[in-house]
């Protein structure tokens, strides 16, 4: 069966990683996955096709390829324009959203499509019952998967210069300081944890400024910022603490995809994040860009290797409550 992966960009909402992991579990299950979404935003190192589009593209467009590949199904993260697209195909689609998720403009057919979806998948970890009105009549609800990588100590990273390393990624916005107050703390913690290093993975308008804190306090050889192109599975499977210092809910997703890699996290505390960190438990929960508090935090669990290790045991256990498997099996063919 031949089916199509459509991936739209949320700035709170990690679609590629969801896109991924459905195209290769489907890929794994014997199905022909194409991958599509916006011309520069797909991952291009999957071995699959793609189709990519313009952000200005027609829906007719959209429909005439697929009227073309004449597809079994289409899913769509976040993209109503794939839906309405595969709706004038006549081609069943799946819809996949965040609870709660609010569209820059209004979609006027909104409704319609999520009615006359094969199926809607809230990704939402919400106890009360799911609005049936506002998501359609075929809408389920489902915790945002768990995405583990196997831990790896025998070949790191060449960023990783030092035998134990933290790992902090999120976005580096000039309107969030968390990053600001991470690397304030380092400065402090550096020269007396010589053995340690720190990474930092992302891109923002705030890059330059935190590049600039790093040669102005002497931490380039314990400090180093890569681009956000840089596989952040692969620096996950090769760190010993993740830390998520933004203050606002961008890059969530990797604080549970860093916990169902046995990593002990550190993180802002925010509602979102308490999903996933239960303080003392499986990580620490700092108050937002609390400078002290972050090198508070750092400083005893770098010091303490059995803590680590205890956190770590619990934190995978979040694989069982954010399943992987739960979440690819909505999507299975039941024909």
């Amino acid at each position: 069966m031949k089916e199509i992966i459509f991936i739209e960009n949320h700035k709170h909402f990690n679609t590629k990683r969801l896109g991924l992991c459905l195209a290769y579990a489907l890929q794994a299950d014997g199905q022909e996955v194409i991958l599509a979404g916006r011309k520069g935003k797909l991952p291009w190192d999957t071995g699959m096709r793609s189709y990519e589009f313009g952000s200005s593209v027609r829906i007719g467009t959209i429909s005439d390829t697929l009227s073309q590949e004449k597809p079994a199904r289409i899913i769509s993260i976040v993209s109503l324009a794939a839906c309405e697209a595969a709706a004038r195909a006549k081609i069943p689609y799946i819809y996949v959203e965040p609870e709660n998720f609010k569209e820059e403009k209004t979609i006027r057919n909104k409704r319609t499509l999520l009615n006359n979806a094969q199926k809607v998948v809230v990704v939402g970890t919400s106890s009360k019952t799911l609005d049936k009105k506002r998501y359609g009549k075929n809408a389920v609800r489902v915790n945002n998967p768990a995405l583990a990588v196997i831990h790896n100590d025998e070949y790191k990273p060449t960023c990783y210069k030092k035998p134990n390393n933290i790992l902090a990624a999120g976005k580096l916005s000039k309107n969030d300081d968390g990053f600001d107050a991470l690397l304030s703390a380092w400065a402090k913690l550096a020269p007396v944890h010589d053995s340690w290093h720190l990474t930092v993975w992302g891109d923002g308008a705030n890059k330059s400024a935190l590049k600039d804190f790093i040669k102005k306090h002497n931490l380039q050889d314990s400090t180093e910022i890569v681009d956000a192109t840089t596989d952040l599975s692969s620096l996950l499977c090769s760190a010993d603490i993740y830390v998520h210092p933004n203050t606002a809910t961008d890059g969530v997703d990797s604080v549970l995809d860093a916990l169902a890699s046995r990593l002990p996290v550190i993180a802002t505390d925010l509602p979102e994040v308490r999903d996933y960190v239960t303080n003392d438990v499986n990580g620490y929960l700092v108050p937002k860009a609390e400078t002290n508090a972050w090198a508070n935090t750092l400083d005893k669990l770098m010091a303490d290797w059995g803590k680590r290790v205890g956190l770590a045991l619990e934190a995978e256990k979040t694989t069982k409550q954010f399943s992987k498997e739960k979440f690819v099996s909505l999507f299975e063919d039941k024909k």
